[in-house]
Formats: C-alpha cells, structure tokens, sequence
C-alpha cells in the first residue's frame, strides 16, 4: 500500500498530458502486446497442422507399401524413387515391429535420429529432432497394422523444419512491426487529442497570464476572460472572472478604506494643529475629545474592513440586523445633530412585518448616517423617509428600500450624474468632506444594492434611493 501510495504522489508530479497519454498508451500496449501473442500463437498452430497434415499423408503412403516378410521382419515394397531414396534428402521415415527396424534410403546409414521427448510448441503429437547434417526437422510418430499375418508396427516420419521455422519467424516480425507501427500511430493520435484537449487549457492559461502583464486588462477582468476558451472550461472560467474581479471590488474597497480614513483623520487633527499653533498650551479636554474622534474613526473603518471579508463568505456573517430599530437610532441621532436648523423629520413606514437585513450593522449605520447627515445639511425645513419591501416573501431576492427626500436646493441633472464621486463638493460653504454619498454608494455596491439620486417631486429638493437586497 505504501508503495503504491508513493508510485501515485509521484505520477501526480508529472504533467497532466504526460499522464494522459499514459493511461491510453499502457493499456493500448496491454490490448496490442495479448492480441499479437493470441495472434502469434494461432498462425504457429495453423502452420504446424498444415505440416502436421503433410506427414500424416507421407506416414499413410510409407505405411501402404511396408509388408511383413516370410521370417517376420519388416520390407519395403515400394521400390520407386520419392523424397525418402535420396541420401539425407531431409524427409525421412523409421518403422519397427518388436526387433525388426526399417528406415528410408534417406537415412542411410544412421539407424535413429534425436528426438526431443516433449512436443513441440503449438502441437501435441510434432517433435523436434536433429537430421543427419544437423538441420532441424519436426517428427510425428504414427501406429500402423501390417499384414497378414497382423503385425502392430511404429512409423515415425521426419520432415525439414527449417522453412516452417523461417515462416513462423517472418510472422513474429511482421507482428512485432505491426505493434510497434500500431504504437506509434496510437501515441501520436494520443498527443494530438491532449494538444486538442488541452489548448482550451492552454488559452485559459494565457489569459490568466496576461492579467498580470505590464500591459494587461487593468480592471476590466471579466471582459478580458470573456474571451471564449471552450464550452467545457466556460463555467470554471466564468467562477475565475467573478473571484478575480470580487477580489478587484475587495481591494477598491480597502483602498477607498484607506482614503476615507485619512480624509477623516485630517480634521481632528487640523484642529489641533490650528490649536497648537494659536496657544502655547492645547486644554486637555480638547485634545481627548479630538483622540477620542479619531478613535472611533479608526474603529468605524476597520469594522467595515471586517464587512467587507464577511462579504466573501456570508455564512459567517453575525445575525440579521432590524431595520426598523436601525433606522430608528440613526434618525434620533440625526435629530439632536441638527437640532439647531428645527427640521421635520418624517418617517414613512410600509414594510410590513419585520424588516430583518442579513448584513452588517456597522454597514448599515454607515450608510444611514452619511445618507440622513446630507439630508439635515441641505434641507431648509423638511427630510421625508420611507421604509418599503420590493419583491415577494423573504431571501435574496427580496429587498428593502429606503428613501431620503429633503427640501433644499436640490441638484441639476449634470449634478446628479456626477454626485457621488469621491471628493466631489458643490458647495464648499456647507461643511463636509464630499465622501458621504460615494461611502454609501460603495457600501450598497459591495451588498449587491443600490444608490439612485434624483429629484424629489414632492419636496423639490434632493432625493436618495437605497435598496439592498437579503432580507432575512
């Protein structure tokens, strides 16, 4: 077991195609090598009864002209010249009955010849023996009845072997030429099936090279190995495409991370610095509270860096977050915040049910919060909600959709196309940093959602879509 275990790990180190040509070639070898030696086995057998059939009939014809003489010994009748009158001719015969022995001319004077006791390869009653000048030959011994008086007698009849031997030679030849030009016919057609079979591999493998060229793709992946390789591999390279440009969204997300946290970290900071530089001495309630701003700063950033992995696998992803109660926290929160603009915070409920979100809360607040924060800004005097489902029952493919209307001064269409953008401000009195609306959208985004901005046709002024899909 361990012998084989390690003969499997080392095959398993050898190239796919490689191993592919071997599983067809040994047992095309296997099927070749036991046809040929059937074959090889049947044509001797045929060989050797057709010779065995020829001494049958020499055996009858010596046997019909042997007779018993006057004192009981045995004499040929025959008397004309065959193949067994000229002197080691090749062809012979030898008889005897009790003591009398007989032998053709051809034998001359040798009284017996060699022969092997066990017959020979492919025929239960041929011999191999020796002739008189050392050639090989094949020997069938026969019993015969002379008479009368009805004598039992034993004929042995001896015939050259040596042109059998060269045809079944010429046989093995030609059969193993046949093989070895079987062989190589097969292993060629076996390379070029893998070359057929594995060029879909091969151009799948040049795509994923030449993502990571100086002159590759860049972000646009999944078009890049749209690119068609076969319908077999397209599955595996459409799961390629969607890991590689989720892997692409992951990395957008921590370097848009990154910015948002250093753009959030310029204010407090400034403010000490301003500090700073102003007084001798910075009060120390000032710089905790600014610490403690970046504090939660940093913490906010790396809970999303956590949702974002969560993302990946959502299996484990914590429990399912009340909408409701968030929505709920964020608006009160907003409602203190802007205490001093004496907004109408409205809040438009149509969900029925319970309103459960498989995501994070952290994601969730985040959105809310920017989203509600830019309401309370632009707003003269009124921010509308409203809470709704989209879809049927429960799942992923039912949503919840909320809506942010204010009051204030709206945007132009141009504005809207371009809202969003990352550090994009259109009004640089109103105080922010111009990343709340790209965070959301980004964070909708990651979630499978959507951000819709347009024009509120009630309140006439700024209107925000947010539908996220997962409910629970």
């Amino acid at each position: 077991m361990a012998l084989a275990q390690r003969l499997a790990l080392q095959l398993a180190q050898w190239p796919m195609a490689t191993r592919i040509v071997l599983l067809a070639l040994v047992p095309m070898l296997v099927l070749v090598g036991a046809g040929g030696w059937w074959l090889r086995a049947q044509m001797h057998q045929s060989l050797l009864a057709s010779f065995e059939q020829v001494l049958r009939d020499k055996a009858q014809r010596v046997g019909a002209r042997l007779q018993v003489g006057p004192q009981g010994g045995l004499r040929d009748a025959g008397g004309g010249a065959d193949e067994f009158s000229a002197i080691y001719a090749g062809w012979y015969w030898r008889a005897h009955a009790g003591a009398s022995v007989l032998r053709s001319r051809s034998l001359w004077d040798m009284d017996s010849l060699p022969t092997e006791p066990v017959p020979a390869s492919g025929s239960p009653v041929l011999h191999r023996a020796t002739g008189p000048m050392q050639e090989p030959l094949l020997a069938l011994a026969t019993p015969i009845t002379l008479g009368p008086p009805a004598t039992e007698a034993a004929l042995v009849v001896y015939g050259p072997a040596a042109q059998l031997q060269d045809s079944m030679r010429q046989i093995d030849r030609t059969l193993v030429l046949a093989a070895m030009v079987l062989m190589a016919l097969a292993g060629a057609l076996a390379w070029m099936q893998v070359r057929v079979g594995l060029a879909p591999l091969r151009r799948l493998e040049a795509l994923l090279a030449a993502l990571r060229s100086p002159q590759g793709p860049g972000p646009d992946v999944a078009q890049h190995l749209s690119a068609p390789t076969g319908r077999d591999l397209q599955p595996l390279q459409n799961e390629l495409a969607g890991l590689l440009a989720h892997n692409a969204q992951v990395v957008a997300r921590a370097r848009a991370h990154a910015a948002d946290l250093n753009h959030a970290l310029k204010k407090p900071l400034a403010l000490l610095s301003a500090q700073a530089s102003t007084q001798p001495q910075v009060p120390a309630g000032e710089v905790q509270r600014q610490v403690a701003a970046m504090a939660q700063l940093v913490d906010r950033y790396q809970a999303r860096t956590m949702s974002d992995a969560l993302l990946a696998h959502p299996a484990a992803a914590g429990p399912a977050v009340d909408v409701r109660e968030c929505v709920g926290q964020v608006l009160h929160m907003m409602q203190r915040l802007h205490a001093a603009q004496e907004l109408a915070w409205e809040l438009d409920d149509q969900a029925p049910g319970a309103l459960l979100w498989r995501g994070e809360r952290a994601d969730l607040e985040e959105v809310l919060g920017n989203l509600l924060d830019n309401a309370g800004k632009w707003a003269a005097s009124r921010v509308r909600l409203s809470l709704r489902v989209r879809g049927e029952g429960d799942g992923p493919a039912a949503a919840w959709v909320l809506e942010v209307e204010d009051d204030g001064p709206g945007m132009a269409p141009a504005q809207l196309q371009a809202a969003g953008q990352r550090g994009l401000r259109f009004d640089e009195s109103v105080q922010g940093s111009g990343l709340g609306l790209a965070i959301a959208g980004q964070i909708a985004q990651a979630y499978g959602g959507q951000l819709q901005l347009y024009q509120s046709g009630d309140l006439r002024g700024l209107g925000v879509r947010l539908s996220l899909r997962g409910l629970g």
